[in-house]
Order: structure tokens, then C-alpha cells, then sequence
């Protein structure tokens, strides 16, 4: 069962009860209320993952309204809209929300489960296969650091991921009409294809201007030679039914139109057939199918057939949450499979009927599915998260680094203490590599800062992921703002300080030596992982 914490506001108390019911088979809090007024009583109690809210509701406050009043309490909450009625309104004031999706009823309550894992995820629980990545401008290293710290860059990033939430919603909706998709999506695509190519601020100004502007729902008729209008309407389709989730949309342009961005790793060849990839017709005939004693159960909606990704169970272990990816064997799949392998993401179950059979474990076991929404304190951060730091400092006397993992790489077992699933050097090389060729820059952010000047971990690489996870922790798996987690890779200089003083005081009296952890210079951490688990130890016993 995973641990994400769900509001639903709903005062059908038939449709209420019908909902939580279903949303308690596979989440542990789902607390219900009936207006705004008592969604907001039992949003000041206690955080949540998730909002999911009716329009028309008791109370002088709809579902819109309701969903404004608890994002100023919790800002960080997701949040998706239900509605039987055709306000041409209420889409696009849950737009400028930032809602992350809508759904018309009546639905099937198997929509809205695909829609709850959907938003859930967007975190991105497996590294390397949803993993959010974008273009470094300019292609060098001393531009790429730059980026970090830079407003306008910033800036343009926050207005393209608005204005991508928008047409979304507005999408799944339905207050896009098909002809008005199109003409405001061949606008996207100038706009993205400008932004790959820019490397300077002016430009990256200039480009946030233009996302910000861009009116889906008031642009004028245009076409596009790149993006034929029946390859859109295939995708407009698809978001309309489920088939393409959000985070998919952010490489759209770039996958179709850069053939080697398709190639660059499993995800974004997944991604490429999930969006461009014609719809299928034909029956599934690998549901149901035992590949090394994983049984393939539900096919996700977007898997195309070049591409087809399975929630999966083990025969002997009927924990939930497993995936499988059925890749066709082919002169391209053949190296990127072995590419993930190489990276400990994902293990070949086998190559069977002409596909390879990837299997990425359950995101239900790890630490990051397994936090409350409003984290823990430092004291319990450090009892999570010491067994961990113990495994990394024995794979350190081994001569093993990693420099790269995440919350969702520790696995979190009841009864058990947690353990890193993956301990690799592969995934930090690989970014180092693809830093230095121009290639992409991980939003995610799960490798250590020095990744950008060295190119081996070492064991003070392990230090700064450590000490970023410990803060992952005490905020319940998430990050006060989006900037913090750009910041937090520059701990130690002017501006990355300043911005985290006002969010480090939750770490006392751990603070000190999540200092030395993180800092962004590796001369600045403690000598050894031993020493800095001693440390810890020692501030603890005396609180």
C-alpha cells in the first residue's frame, strides 16, 4: 500500500464513500470531506500528497475555489479536478492553478486510478525511465553551471512548465477544441525548437516572454511543415484518453524532431512511441504472460507497441507496483538495454518472443512512496536513513563509489531497515559524459554537485547525495520550492546560503553536519562517511 496521503472533496456522500473505499485499497491516508469550509479544517491539521476535488460542492466555494484555499496552506500539494458539468470557466481557472489534471464525469474509477498513480509519480519514482531532462543550451560545461544560478534561465523553465500544465488541462478538459490545440501546438513547437538551439540570457528572456504569452485557447489559425495536423490529432487523442501523461509532453518536440535524443537512453525511446507512435488496434498478447515468474498484468495506457510497459507481480510476492518494459529486439534497443543494465536500473528478466523483458522494481518499496507528506523529524530522518549510510561505508572499504541514487533507489521494507537496491557509478559517469558532450543536465539533481569537473565519484560524492536525502527526508520526500534543489548543489556559496536559511532551521540540531555533508565543495565534507556517521550519532545523544 503506498503511503501518499489523499484529500477528496466530494458531498455526494454515495459517490464519497464509493471513492474512498476505492482509494484506501491502495493508499494508506485518504481523509474525505463534503465542502471547502471542512477541507480547509483538515488541511491545517495535517499536509497531503494529493487533492483530488469535485467542482460543484457545498458550501459558496467550488472545487476551484477550495483547491486555491489549500494551496495557500500547502503549496506543494497536487491536485486533480472532477466535474460533471460544462463550465467553459472552470478549466481554465484550475489551469492558472496549475492543476495537475481533469477529469469529466462520468468516468470509470479505473480513469481516475491512472490518474492518481499518474500525478503521484510525476517525482519521477524511476530514475532513467520518466526522469525529466532538457537541453543544456550551448552545449558547455561553464554555461551548464551557469544555468543553475541564473534568473532568466530559471525563469524561462518555470514559464514553459505553466504554460505546458495549461494546454494539459485545458486538453483533457475538453475547452480545447481540435483546430485551436493544433494552431496553439505549432506555436509550442517554434517556441521549443528556439529553445534548444538558445545559449544566452537575452535569448532565454525573450523565450519565457514568449511561453508566458502563448493563449491556447485565442491563437490564431496557423499549420506547421514539421508537425503534420494528423500526427497532432493522434496525440491530442491520446491526452484526451489518458494515453500520455504530462511529464511525457516536456521532450515532445525534441524526441520528434532529433532522432538522436530517441536513442539517447530507454526512457526517451520509450517516451517517443508512447507520444508519435501510432494508436494500436490489436489485442494485447502479452497481458497475462510469466516472464521468469513475473506475471504481466495491466498494460499502462501510454505504451505503444514499440514500447509496451506492464505493471507487473512476482508469483511468490504479490506486492504491487513492479513495471516491465517489452522492448522489441533491434539494432537500437539492443544498446540501450544494455546501457540501462550498465547503469543498475533496471534488471533483464529475459529476451523472450522477440522482445527484451526490463524490469524496474516496485516504487511502492521505496523510501520516497513511503514518507508522510509533511516529513519527519531530524531524529527520524536519521534512524531511516543510518542503516543506509552504513551500507554506503562498507561499499566505501570495498573501494566502491556511487555518487548517484535516490530516495527511490532505497528500498523501505516493513519490519526492516532500509537499503539501497542500487549502488552504481554508472549513472554518474554516463551524466558526466553526456555533460562534457553537450548533452542533457538531470533536473532530478541525484547526482553529486562536482559531477560537472570530475569524472569518478568518490566517497565525498556519496556524502553530498547522503546529506541531500537526509533533507529530502525531513521535508517528507520533496523540496520547499523548485529553486531549493538548484541551491542545495551550491551550499557553501552567498547566494545558495541565503536562500536555504530559512529552510534549514527543520534540520536542527543536524544542521552543522548537513552542512559539511552537502557542501558543495568535496574539501569542505568530513574525511571519511564513518566520521560523519559519528558525528550524527554523537549530536543525537545528547538531544
Amino acid at each position: 500500500m503506498n503511503a501518499s496521503s489523499i484529500l477528496l472533496i466530494e458531498d455526494d456522500p454515495h459517490f464519497n464513500s464509493t471513492l474512498v473505499e476505492l482509494l484506501s485499497e491502495y493508499y494508506r491516508v485518504v481523509e474525505s470531506a463534503a465542502s471547502a469550509a471542512q477541507a480547509l479544517e483538515i488541511a491545517k491539521k495535517r499536509s497531503f500528497h494529493l487533492l483530488i476535488t469535485d467542482i460543484r460542492i457545498a458550501g459558496q466555494i467550488d472545487g476551484v475555489g477550495a483547491l486555491e484555499a489549500v494551496k495557500a496552506i500547502q503549496p506543494r500539494i497536487r491536485s486533480i479536478i472532477m466535474t460533471g458539468y460544462a463550465d467553459l470557466d472552470v478549466p481554465i481557472r484550475a489551469a492558472r492553478l496549475h492543476a495537475d489534471d481533469y477529469l469529466q464525469k462520468p468516468f470509470a474509477l479505473s480513469a481516475l486510478l491512472a490518474s492518481v498513480r499518474s500525478v503521484l509519480e510525476r517525482e519521477s519514482p524511476f530514475r532513467g525511465l520518466f526522469q525529466k531532462l532538457i537541453q543544456a543550451p550551448g552545449g558547455a560545461t561553464q554555461k551548464a553551471l551557469r544555468l543553475f544560478f541564473d534568473a532568466q534561465w530559471q525563469e524561462l523553465n518555470q514559464a514553459r512548465d505553466a504554460c505546458l500544465q495549461r494546454f494539459f488541462v485545458l486538453t483533457r478538459a475538453q475547452r480545447l477544441d481540435r483546430e485551436q490545440a493544433y494552431s496553439s501546438f505549432c506555436r509550442w513547437e517554434e517556441l521549443e525548437m528556439e529553445n534548444l538551439r538558445a545559449g544566452s540570457p537575452q535569448q532565454w528572456s525573450a523565450l519565457a516572454h514568449g511561453y508566458a504569452d502563448l493563449d491556447w485557447l485565442t491563437f490564431p489559425r496557423r499549420t506547421s511543415q514539421t508537425l503534420p495536423r494528423n500526427l497532432f490529432m493522434q496525440l491530442y487523442q491520446k491526452i484526451q484518453n489518458g494515453q500520455v501523461e504530462s511529464i511525457h509532453l516536456h521532450k515532445a518536440i525534441q524526441l520528434l524532431h532529433i532522432p538522436e535524443a530517441r536513442r539517447e537512453n530507454v526512457e526517451s525511446y520509450c517516451t517517443y512511441h508512447w507520444l508519435w507512435s501510432d494508436p494500436e488496434a490489436q489485442e494485447d498478447t502479452f497481458k497475462g504472460l510469466t516472464v521468469q515468474g513475473y506475471v504481466l498484468k495491466t498494460r499502462r495506457n501510454g505504451a505503444a507497441g514499440q514500447a509496451r510497459l506492464y505493471e507487473a507481480k512476482h508469483q511468490s510476492d504479490q506486492r504491487k507496483g513492479h513495471l516491465v518494459v517489452a522492448l522489441p529486439v533491434s539494432a537500437d534497443s539492443d544498446s540501450l538495454v544494455d546501457e540501462e543494465l550498465a547503469s543498475g536500473r533496471a534488471m533483464l528478466l529475459q529476451t523472450h518472443i522477440g522482445h527484451h523483458f526490463l524490469l524496474y522494481r516496485s516504487h511502492a518499496l521505496s523510501l520516497q512512496f513511503n514518507l508522510p507528506a509533511e516529513g519527519v523529524s531530524p531524529g527520524e530522518a536519521w534512524k531511516l536513513l543510518r542503516p543506509v549510510f552504513m551500507q554506503v561505508a562498507s561499499y566505501h572499504k570495498e573501494g566502491k563509489f556511487s555518487g548517484c541514487f535516490s530516495l527511490s533507489d532505497v528500498e523501505c521494507l516493513p519490519g526492516e531497515p532500509c537499503q539501497l537496491s542500487n549502488f552504481s557509478d554508472k549513472p554518474y559517469r554516463q551524466q558526466h559524459e553526456r555533460l562534457h558532450q553537450g548533452g542533457t543536465i538531470p533536473v532530478e539533481f541525484y547526482s553529486a554537485p562536482e559531477i560537472h569537473q570530475q569524472s569518478a565519484p568518490n566517497q565525498a560524492s556519496d556524502q553530498a547525495v547522503l546529506g541531500r536525502l537526509l533533507f529530502e527526508v525531513v521535508y517528507g520526500g520533496s523540496y520547499p520550492d523548485p529553486a531549493t534543489r538548484m541551491h542545495l548543489r551550491f551550499l557553501g556559496t552567498p547566494q545558495a546560503n541565503e536562500h536555504l536559511r530559512s529552510y534549514v532551521g527543520r534540520l536542527a540540531p543536524l544542521t552543522q553536519a548537513f552542512y559539511r555533508l552537502c557542501h558543495s565543495s568535496p574539501s569542505q565534507r568530513f574525511p571519511s562517511l564513518n566520521e560523519a556517521i559519528s558525528t550524527i550519532d554523537a549530536i543525537l545523544a545528547q538531544t
